[in-house]
């Protein structure tokens, strides 16, 4: 006969699921015999061995009745394994009630949760007396569901808790099995643990590749990103909070935000502060943080956007808007610098922009004549109209004239049916900027003379006149005085473009200025890099012949080469060419010229290399009419000797037809040292 073992539970569905994992477990060796307190229990109960199911179970029972065993077991419960992965889908760091009808068996239950693993959460007692727990919106209980707070929408039932690995040795013991019996046990006990540390390493697993993803996620995104726990310790720190603080992720992670952060006023406004957005310099850079609250686990996760990529963003929404291209995206505040030159320079554009009058802005290339074109456009009572720009010498002549002007139909082969608005009417109430406005025709000069005496335009092909108010910028680099001298530009034009003048400085003449604009180059490059001192140093001091323009374009391609973030000196060196023009200048001093020939060879390398940097390669007639701009009068046949000395030293490299000329690396050395050279004899002729 087998030997008998007596449960004793407190409700029916408890007995239930203890007596089938006791009869999995050791039905085939004894007899299970199972009450429930809230069924009734008979006055006696004999046994080999009474289990009951809590000790608040067993001092219930034995109040009502008389128990005739010689073992008697506590047991102690654990959480059924089927139900772990619902714990472990709870998010991190949340405050979750644990809810059962005993404050022992609570806290019993905790622990139990706690030996689990499951400690990426706040878990806090039910007390039956308190109605209200402050933060908490994830209830679980073993069965216990109407004991729930009902303000507590998310609950989560983890069902009858089974008797642990230390109760079933205790039963083991009791009935003294032998060894055979001893194993067999232990392996349909083991079965389902091993069941239940498999669930917990699948689910570490998925825990692992998510926090995977969301960590390459937010490393690749444009923004820097930061979070903050409850306890003001961050969590989360991207790579490009990384670059933009120069601090490594591993010496921040799980500090606190004060602690760790250089600029106490940015943890101040993340900590503190009721304000959504606030702007900041960080490093050189210009930085608006964007915070915001999960109430969840009261984490604050804060955004750092460049400046410019606010910007940006905003340019291009509004053209989005405004499709047909019509429409100025740059404003006085995307004009960077400190430099008195520059400010003096935008000062007196604002007074020009609130006139109607012309505006001839003059500089050298890549100095941002569009750029305040549009800046004087978008400050005047004008900016609400359109904006369009044009670029004079990309065109033929008859091209330009028909974007100019418009054309009705039939006017010419291939006219667009019902003819089309030139770029004048279609500016009409707004700003028309005409870029290189030096390089246009003789008779093209004199129909934009019209158009400024008469304030009307007439279509090629048409005999209407359409009356337009148009405001017109023009800009040029070229010496337009040197051009009416010769007879290349109308002079009556000349005044009438430049009713108002502005001169733009050149990069050289506001050195101050380069940290500036390169900072605001990587910013909007949407990255933040730190630049070597001495690398630095080499870009204040470089000639910066193409101005911005060559600055930007340097920029971009030291970002582009630069490893861990750090633009360093070597890479600056070899992008200037510093070290080549070092050790090549001696060369050069061995030559012998007089001032006359050095002017000149100065003046074709710098038209050729203007032409290069527009994309073009210069003919020889293009070399021999741009000279004539800045008053060098050469023949065809003395640039084409001057060309062929200047090839035999391998400064230029020559092709036959559209190939043109082009200047080479020691060519581009051998200019730098001209204009030192030139400076030189100009300085002792002074002094």
């Amino acid at each position: 006969m087998k030997r008998k073992l007596v449960l004793i539970s407190g409700s029916k569905q408890t007995k239930l699921i203890l007596n089938k994992q006791l009869i999995d477990l050791l039905g085939d060796y004894i007899s299970i015999h199972c009450f429930a307190i809230d069924e009734g229990l008979p006055k006696e109960i004999e046994g080999d061995v009474v289990l009951y199911s809590s000790e608040s179970i067993e001092e219930e029972a034995k109040e009502i009745l008389a128990i005739n065993s010689p073992n008697e077991i506590v047991g102690n419960r654990t959480i059924h394994y089927k139900h772990i992965s619902q714990l472990l889908k709870i998010p991190v760091h949340t405050k979750v009630l644990i809810v059962n009808d005993d404050d022992k068996e609570t806290l019993k239950l905790i622990e139990s949760l706690y030996q689990l693993g499951i400690n990426h959460v706040q878990f806090i007692p039910f007390k039956k007396q308190k109605t209200y727990y402050e933060g908490v919106e994830v209830a679980v209980s073993p069965g216990e569901l109407h004991l729930c707070p009902p303000y507590i929408k998310n609950v989560i039932d983890i069902g009858v808790r089974l008797f642990d690995m230390a109760t079933v040795f205790e039963i083991i013991k009791s009935f003294g099995f032998n060894q055979s019996n001893h194993s067999i046990i232990w392996d349909r006990y083991l079965r389902n643990i091993i069941e239940l540390q498999k669930k917990l390493i699948e689910a570490q697993e998925k825990m692992k590749t998510l926090h995977f993803h969301v960590k390459s996620v937010v490393n690749t995104v444009e923004d820097g990103i930061l979070a903050v726990d409850s306890t003001q310790k961050i969590t989360l720190f991207n790579k490009r909070l990384e670059a933009l603080f120069q601090l490594a992720s591993s010496d921040v992670m799980n500090h606190e935000i004060k602690d760790v952060l250089p600029q106490r006023d940015v943890a101040d406004f993340i900590l503190l502060s009721e304000e959504k957005s606030k702007y900041f310099i960080i490093n050189g850079y210009e930085i608006v943080i964007y915070k915001s609250l999960i109430k969840e686990d009261n984490t604050i996760v804060s955004t750092f956007k460049s400046v410019n990529q606010a910007f940006e963003i905003e340019g291009k929404a509004q053209l989005e808007t405004r499709k047909n291209g019509s429409s100025a995206k740059y404003n006085y505040r995307d004009i960077i610098g400190e430099h008195k030159s520059l400010t003096n320079t935008i000062a007196l554009s604002k007074k020009m922009a609130l006139t109607n009058y012309p505006i001839l802005i003059q500089g050298e290339t890549g100095t941002g004549k569009e750029l305040f074109a549009q800046s004087i456009h978008n400050y005047s009572n004008r900016k609400n109209g359109p904006f369009l720009a044009v670029n004079c010498s990309a065109m033929t002549d008859t091209l330009l004239e028909s974007e100019l002007f418009g054309y009705d139909e039939g006017s010419f082969t291939g006219a667009q049916k019902g003819g089309k608005k030139g770029f004048f009417e279609n500016a009409n109430n707004g700003t028309i900027f005409l870029d290189e406005i030096g390089d246009i025709s003789s008779r093209l000069q004199t129909q934009l003379l019209r158009v400024l005496q008469e304030k009307e335009i007439r279509r090629v092909g048409g005999s209407r006149v359409i009356p337009i108010d148009v405001r017109i910028i023009t800009a040029t680099h070229n010496n337009l005085l040197g051009k009416i001298k010769q007879n290349l530009f109308r002079e009556d034009l000349y005044y009438r473009l430049n009713v108002l003048g502005l001169t733009l400085p050149p990069l050289r003449e506001r050195r101050a200025d380069i940290p500036l604009l390169i900072h605001h180059f990587i910013s909007k490059s949407r990255t933040w890099a730190n630049i070597e001192k001495e690398a630095m140093d080499l870009l204040i001091e470089h000639e910066w012949l193409g101005n911005i323009r060559e600055l930007k374009g340097v920029v971009e391609y030291l970002l582009t080469i630069s490893e861990e973030n750090e633009i360093k000196t070597e890479d600056v060196e070899s992008r200037l060419g510093k070290q080549k023009i070092k050790s090549t200048l001696n060369d050069f001093e061995n030559e012998s010229f007089d001032l006359l020939e050095l002017q000149e060879n100065r003046a074709i390398l710098e038209a050729i290399k203007e032409c290069n940097e527009n994309g073009k390669a210069a003919s020889r007639d293009w070399i021999t009419f741009n000279l004539r701009d800045i008053s060098f009068i050469l023949t065809n046949q003395q640039v084409r000797k001057r060309l062929h000395l200047l090839e035999v030293k391998e400064y230029i490299i020559k092709r036959r037809g559209r190939a043109g000329t082009k200047i080479t690396e020691k060519g581009l050395n051998y200019l730098y040292y001209l204009k030192a050279k030139q400076n030189c004899i100009i300085n002792k002729s002074i002094y």
